[in-house]
């Protein structure tokens, strides 16, 4: 399945019930979030299952909420068009571009990698801190409230690691 896919379907969806006035609940806007940075996790770490599991629990869960409130808002005709569209993404056939990101952050070493983590009640900006510093990284917030992580590449991925075991392991729990 691309999950990128699935997630971009999902956010444009949001997109088009904004533009017809409907309010989406902050619990919905979490759950695209968290699916977003799971996707990210998974980019990077593909050897924690924890964490594809939960992508599609945060699917499952947009896909849920969002698809009779389409039905309603957007007719069926527009919710026939989006399921083709999830079909193909659920094989693997339908996929989007991604945007390009930004290369480089400000203030960072040129020979440094660095990640930017934005905290949530999941991974608190303490938790952050802690866990950059445990492993040797240097971090600032930015004044967008993120927190820029920075170091040596395998510290990084050492870093996303933890930071995906802590999340899974608490949604776990919550669950």
């Amino acid at each position: 399945m691309d999950y990128y896919a699935m997630w971009r379907l999902m956010a444009d969806l949001i997109r088009d019930l904004r533009r017809r006035g409907e309010s989406i609940p902050p619990q919905i806007m979490n759950d695209l979030r968290s699916a977003k940075t799971m996707i990210e996790i998974a980019r990077i770490d593909r050897s924690n299952p924890n964490v594809i599991v939960r992508i599609e629990e945060y699917l499952n869960n947009l896909e849920s909420y969002l698809l009779p409130l389409a039905r309603e808002k957007l007719g069926q005709t527009y919710v026939d068009m989006l399921m083709e569209k999830i079909a193909e993404a659920q094989r693997g056939v339908f996929t989007f571009e991604r945007r390009a990101e930004r290369r480089f952050a400000v203030d960072v070493p040129r020979d440094k990698h660095w990640i930017r983590v934005k905290p949530t009640e999941e991974m608190p900006l303490d938790v952050i801190r802690q866990i950059s510093e445990e492993i040797g990284l240097e971090h600032r917030i930015q004044r967008d409230g993120y927190v820029l992580v920075y170091g040596e590449k395998d510290q990084i991925k050492m870093f996303v690691k933890r930071t995906a075991r802590r999340i899974s392991s608490e949604g776990s729990s919550d669950r």
